[in-house]
């Protein structure tokens, strides 16, 4: 079987993923996708956003040099992968917020306990998780 398609876009600019690579993403109709533009070499990748592996982590904190990878070493200590993010600086130097999109395939903590130790960091004051 195929890894690989060569699709068109529509006059609408959507894409049909074949069934083949669907079923091998494990994305039924209504799953959410992720598409990450690459405009230097004009490439972009699609992720499917799965029921039960994916999640999205919404997190508000100190604007402190070294947050955010403080943030991510705790998440990979928890086998969660990131898949993308986004982060803004809403008053510097004091408070910012991280978006983060993350594949939870390999995580089986409980999220009550990764909330408590981002929140025990002392670089985090909010925690929301939307698990998708």
């Amino acid at each position: 079987m195929r890894n690989s398609n060569i699709v068109k876009l529509d006059s609408k600019g959507r894409v049909l993923i074949p069934i083949h690579i669907r079923n091998m993403l494990k994305a039924d109709s209504g799953t959410e996708v992720v598409i990450i533009p690459d405009k230097d070499n004009g490439h972009m990748k699609v992720l499917p956003l799965v029921n039960g592996r994916t999640a999205e982590i919404k997190l508000l904190l100190k604007d402190l040099p070294g947050s955010l990878a403080n943030i991510a070493n705790i998440l990979s200590e928890y086998d969660i992968d990131i898949i993308m993010s986004e982060s803004r600086t809403l008053a510097r130097g004091q408070l910012a917020e991280w978006d983060v999109i993350v594949d939870t395939s390999n995580f089986n903590n409980g999220f009550e306990n990764l909330k408590g130790r981002l929140l025990n960091s002392e670089l985090v004051k909010n925690v929301e998780v939307v698990r998708k």
